[in-house]
């Protein structure tokens, strides 16, 4: 178990967002809140710079939603050091609005990905301006647009057909040429991937669509050349229609963590959380009170920290974002709760032993 949560690379803070303040989490519990929107601002998505130095912010005027800006935010004070706005790129409407913030590994630039899937680049240097970045979508939507560990290439999944149809494609940023990574067979598709830290291979989870015939969504290891393609996990061995979810390798590439979902009464629940090494598949299950979601995962210099979205008694009292850290030995230790309006950061339950 310990091998599997020693890692290089970790970092040491967190930096989360809800729709109108950011907040800075150490992994040895200290927070604060860094960044508050101005009143009519919301907070669209959040990415930390390479160093940590900065985080980079999409705003959105709640009135005028074709005022979208990129705010970048000095960690150490709190303070806005530039405002980057992105009205000029996009029209007013919901079908314009920006999805995704991506900090490139280099710290150089800042990538935008907009819901009518278009990408903009922010140079990070003072008097960088913003500009699309111009390639053939094939008739496709672009999601979830990732930077590679190079900088070089942009990962994404193509979707069409009401999202019935997805696959995994690479953008070269040089030339704008795409290529296809992943496509699945008829009544299959890529869920979601994540960055190998080599840049040379990527993590895509793929299965039936919700609702087929076969609906099982497992997780998997493939080059960008589209080629060594490898089972990492798969969710059949929870229950035959689960789902792995939420997938995040560790810096050093030698394990992932993810979670795993099952069907549930109109929507799918959470079953379990892993940690998995990925060349032998060893892994082992944390031990997670009971939650309605699992909505982000980090590696930090102390292991693995799932936020979580907990379970509410009734429609009164909703859940609350919570952040667990799951330290080398296996314990699940609460870091952070999220204040409710008006009042303090609530006290910690006591610690979950490993599973």
């Amino acid at each position: 178990m310990r091998d599997l949560l020693e890692t290089r690379g970790g970092v040491s803070t967190l930096f989360v967002a809800s729709t109108t303040t950011i907040w800075s989490i150490s992994s040895n519990g200290e927070s604060e809140s860094l960044f508050e929107a101005d009143p009519g601002v919301e907070i669209r998505a959040i990415d930390r710079s390479p160093d940590a130095t900065a985080v980079a912010a999409l705003l959105q005027e709640t009135r005028e939603l074709s005022a979208m800006s990129v705010a970048f935010i000095d960690t150490a004070t709190g303070n806005e050091t530039r405002l980057v706005s992105l009205e000029s790129l996009a029209a007013p409407g919901p079908g314009e609005s920006p999805t995704r913030i991506d900090w490139s590994p280099q710290g150089d630039r800042i990538l935008v990905a907009f819901q009518d899937g278009s990408i903009v680049q922010i140079p990070v240097a003072d008097d960088g301006q913003p500009e699309r970045i111009v390639f053939d979508a094939d008739g496709y939507d672009v999601l979830e647009p990732s930077w590679s560990p190079t900088g070089t290439t942009i990962a994404f999944i193509a979707a069409r057909d009401n999202g019935r149809d997805r696959s995994l494609r690479l953008l070269n940023v040089a030339d704008g040429t795409v290529s296809e990574v992943v496509s699945p067979p008829e009544g299959q598709l890529v869920v979601e991937f994540a960055w190998m830290p080599d840049g040379v291979s990527l993590l895509f989870t793929a299965g039936g669509e919700p609702g087929g015939a076969v609906s099982g969504i497992d997780l998997w290891r493939v080059d960008i050349s589209g080629k060594n393609r490898r089972l990492v996990a798969s969710a059949g061995s929870v229950a035959p229609v689960a789902r792995i979810s939420n997938i995040q390798p560790s810096p050093d590439g030698r394990s992932v963590a993810y979670s795993v979902l099952v069907p549930g009464a109109g929507a799918p629940v959470v079953d379990s959380a892993w940690v998995r090494e990925i060349t032998s598949g060893l892994g082992f299950k944390i031990a997670l009170p009971s939650v309605r979601s699992v909505d982000d995962i980090w590696w930090t210099d102390k292991g693995v920290v799932l936020s979580v979205t907990t379970d509410g008694n009734n429609t009164q009292t909703p859940g609350v974002k919570t952040l667990f850290q799951v330290t080398r030995d296996g314990v699940v230790e609460p870091l952070w709760f999220a204040p409710l309006a008006g009042t303090p950061v609530p006290a910690a339950p006591p610690a979950t032993p490993a599973a």
